[in-house]
């Protein structure tokens, strides 16, 4: 009999990308706050706010799930600064939700960031010093401290710059590089936030590989590579024959000074180091130019 898998925030990228890959090997529940109609009716997602502990108690009394993959978060960096009860509510206490009401025995799967780092001497291991800047990481670092401390079997995996072929998502770094070019917009990208992208395809072969082979605690996930976000915006531009010319370096002390919603402090000198996945679920890490050539494929 099939183990039987929740997923929140299936609307995201990876939590979508969890979904099509995992649909076949799982009794799969794909869960989101609120569920688009297209989602719910071509990929049965079904709505769960995690921060809503009644609903939260009967869905996965329902469903008693073997595994919880929580990809639900309020991911708004500068919207964490002003709205921090809001971050509070869903990052921290929608996991302690899914830690009460989900049986002892399953397995929590937490996603989390390079954003419990501080940037200040990238890359990072997993055995390296935290120390967030913002009150995302914060609270991404005090959802990862009260998993640690539920004395469950769990899963910790941080990952940085997310992207992949979905160009609907908001979040994706490369969808937006990738649009704007195409509609011959100009854009301005920060020279001075370092990290090492993370393909989606890439993060969902090491999720499922950690699981099968019964991994447990803290990995990072990355490409081979550390670049800049103006220099992953001139690699997508190389790669699929766009202007170049497009895309303008701007630092992160001018963004804070043109964007006035841009509060919140971001780690620089980031990315994270990926020894430990490849040795502990036998992956073999790409670079970003590698994994661009893949996405060109699908588009």
């Amino acid at each position: 009999m099939a183990k039987r898998l929740l997923i929140t925030g299936a609307e995201g990228q990876l939590g979508k990308a969890i979904q099509f890959q995992f649909a076949e090997k799982y009794e799969l529940l794909a869960t989101a706050r609120k569920p688009s109609s297209a989602a719910k009716k071509k990929r049965n997602v079904i709505s769960l706010d995690i921060a809503n502990r009644s609903t939260v108690n009967s869905i996965l009394g329902e469903f008693k799930p073997h595994i919880i993959i929580n990809c639900a978060a309020y991911t708004n960096v500068d919207g964490c600064e002003i709205q921090k009860d809001k971050a509070h509510d869903v990052n921290v206490n929608g996991l302690r939700n899914l830690i009460q009401f989900s049986e002892k025995d399953a397995c929590i799967v937490q996603i989390s960031s390079d954003y419990v780092f501080n940037g200040k001497d990238g890359p990072y291991a997993e055995t390296d010093h935290t120390f967030p800047v913002n009150y995302y990481g914060k609270t991404k670092l005090e959802a990862e401290n009260l998993l640690r401390g539920a004395q469950r079997k769990h899963l910790i995996f941080r990952g940085n710059v997310l992207f992949s072929e979905d160009l609907f998502c908001k979040s994706n770094f490369f969808a937006w590089v990738y649009t704007s070019l195409l509609k011959n917009k100009p854009i301005a990208v920060v020279d001075d936030q370092v990290s090492n992208p993370t393909l989606i395809s890439e993060f969902v072969k090491a999720i499922f590989q950690a699981m099968v082979m019964k991994c447990e605690g803290v990995f990072h996930v990355g490409s081979e590579d550390f670049l800049s976000r103006y220099e992953f915006a001139l690699n997508i531009a190389k790669n699929f024959k766009m202007d170049t010319s497009l895309i303008s370096p701007v630092s992160t002390a001018q963004l804070a000074k043109n964007i006035p919603n841009y509060v919140a402090e971001r780690p620089k000198h980031s990315g994270l180091k990926t020894t430990k996945i490849e040795k502990n679920a036998n992956l073999t890490v790409q670079s970003t130019e590698y994994n661009l050539k893949r996405l060109k494929r699908l588009l």
